[in-house]
């Protein structure tokens, strides 16, 4: 029989199993313990981050959780009255759409590389929207490798469950898989900015290597000395066409190195 139970009542797990076991699950992140031929305990965190506890046996599936999608998943439940069964068929029904939500993540990663490396502009939002997609990889992974930890002892006492674990290792891949593409898709970004910085960078190289030498003209004839040229009718010219002269031949200089 199932049985779905809110955790205010998780109280009532204690007719299943002793006060040691249920302080011990309490104070557990997630563990899976046999407590004798086909009686299985098990706590974890569902992806929304609640709690589920769940004791089965060959008479009953007993769910204590607040998680939404974990007692959802209970109510979709439809095999014979054995708990045991129940627990393989709640932990298919876990993982019945995964895949279909890590196609959607791919593709929105997918999605969010087109924008990115496509835009010739790179701004702080794309660093701010890679950040959240790792973030929520990371919180995925670490539910799969609860999940892979738990059904990796529970298909060693019963070996129906290895169909189980199984899918959980290539969800954990899968998950795993993703985490490095966004970070692929973090390093190519990371070099679309700093390919920008080095352009701006160059720009100013380029302007500051023109008026270099226009500077040293104006500061040689900004001494206070008596200079040759200033006498000579054409000398305030001739300053103008040889300053114009540097800088055509800088830029000149400049385009064939193909720095601009």
């Amino acid at each position: 029989m199932i049985h779905i139970l809110p955790s205010a009542r998780a109280d009532e797990l204690r007719q299943y199993t002793d006060e040691y076991l249920i302080r011990r699950l309490d104070e557990s992140r997630n563990i899976f313990l046999a407590l004798g031929e086909k009686r299985y305990f098990l706590t974890f965190h569902w992806l929304d981050g609640k709690k589920v506890t769940i004791y089965a046996d060959s008479k009953d599936f007993v769910i204590v959780t607040d998680s939404e999608g974990a007692a959802e998943s209970a109510g979709n439940i439809d095999v014979p009255e054995d708990g045991i069964l129940q627990l393989h068929e709640f932990l298919l029904e876990l993982t019945a759409n995964d895949v279909y939500k890590l196609e959607s993540l791919e593709n929105m990663i997918i999605s969010l590389e087109d924008n990115l490396l496509m835009d010739k502009t790179p701004s702080k939002d794309g660093i701010r929207d890679i950040i959240k997609v790792r973030k929520d990889l990371l919180k995925v992974k670490r539910y799969y490798e609860q999940m892979e930890f738990l059904t990796d002892e529970i298909a060693a006492i019963d070996p129906t469950f290895s169909f189980i674990d199984k899918k959980f290792d290539r969800l954990l891949d899968f998950v795993l898989h993703l985490q490095e593409y966004i970070e692929q898709v973090r390093e190519a970004y990371q070099s679309q900015i700093d390919i920008e910085q080095n352009n701006i960078m160059k720009v100013f190289t380029v302007v500051t290597s023109i008026f270099m030498p226009l500077t040293l003209i104006a500061g040689w004839y900004g001494m206070n000395l008596q200079m040759p040229e200033f006498g000579w009718p054409w000398g305030y010219p001739f300053v103008i066409a040889v300053s114009l002269t540097v800088v055509i031949a800088l830029i000149i200089l400049f385009k064939k190195k193909k720095w601009f």
